[in-house]
C-alpha cells in the first residue's frame, strides 16, 4: 500500500536497499539520542547488524492488527525514515504513532509533519480510530512542534524512566492525543 502526499509517500513494502539505510541510520548518534535519551549511544558493526536481521526473520511477525510500519520516501524516491502505529486498541478505537527521520538534513523541512498527517488521516479514515496518541520527551522539541502542528494536544506529562538524559537534560515523558473531530465521524 502507498499513501501519497505532496512531499512524501508512505509505503508499507520494504525494499532491499532499505537495509543499507537502516544500517547507516543505526550508526547515527543524534537521532538515537532523541529516540532514547536515557540510553548511551552504541554503534553496531556490520556483522552484528546481519546477525540481528537473521534473528528477526526467525521471529514471528507481529500482527498488522497490533502495529504496522510504513517507510517514508520523498516524492523523488529517497528513503528518509519511517512512521508506525502500535498499541492498537480496537475496542477504544485508539493507537499510538511514532516517526523517525534519522538524518539531520531531513529535519525542519516539513517531511515529518506531512508523514504524520498522512498516517493519522489513514488511521482515522481507513481504520476508523477515534483517537491517536503520540509520546515523546520534553527535550525533543521538533517532535513536540510536529505534534502541535498536526493537531495533537498535550494531555499527560510524567517522569521518565530516569530523571536525566545521557547529556544531562531533565527528562519528562509527554503524551499527546488527537481525537477525531465530530464532523469527521
Amino acid at each position: 500500500m502507498k499513501i501519497p502526499g505532496k512531499y512524501v509517500v508512505l509505503r508499507d513494502d520494504r525494499k532491499e536497499a532499505d537495509r543499507e539505510d537502516f544500517f547507516r541510520w543505526r550508526n547515527l548518534e543524534e537521532w538515537q539520542y532523541y529516540d532514547e535519551p536515557d540510553a548511551p549511544f552504541k554503534p553496531i558493526s556490520r556483522g552484528a547488524y546481519q546477525k540481528r536481521l537473521k534473528e528477526r526473520k526467525q521471529e514471528p511477525k507481529p500482527s498488522i492488527l497490533d502495529s504496522h510500519m510504513w517507510q517514508i520516501d520523498t516524492i523523488a524516491g529517497q528513503h528518509v525514515g519511517w512512521v508506525s502505529y502500535y498499541q492498537l486498541d480496537r475496542q477504544l478505537g485508539s493507537a499510538f504513532i511514532g516517526i523517525c527521520l534519522p538524518e539531520e538534513e531531513t529535519w525542519n523541512k516539513g517531511l515529518g509533519t506531512e508523514a504524520i498527517t498522512l498516517l493519522i488521516n489513514h488511521l482515522f479514515q481507513e481504520m476508523e480510530l477515534k483517537q491517536i496518541k503520540l509520546a515523546t520527551w520534553t527535550g525533543n522539541q521538533r517532535m513536540v512542534r510536529c505534534a502541535e502542528k498536526c493537531g495533537f494536544v498535550e494531555n499527560i506529562r510524567m517522569p521518565h524512566r530516569t530523571p536525566f538524559s545521557v547529556r544531562g537534560e531533565p527528562l519528562e515523558r509527554i503524551e499527546f492525543t488527537r481525537k477525531i473531530k465530530p464532523s469527521q465521524e
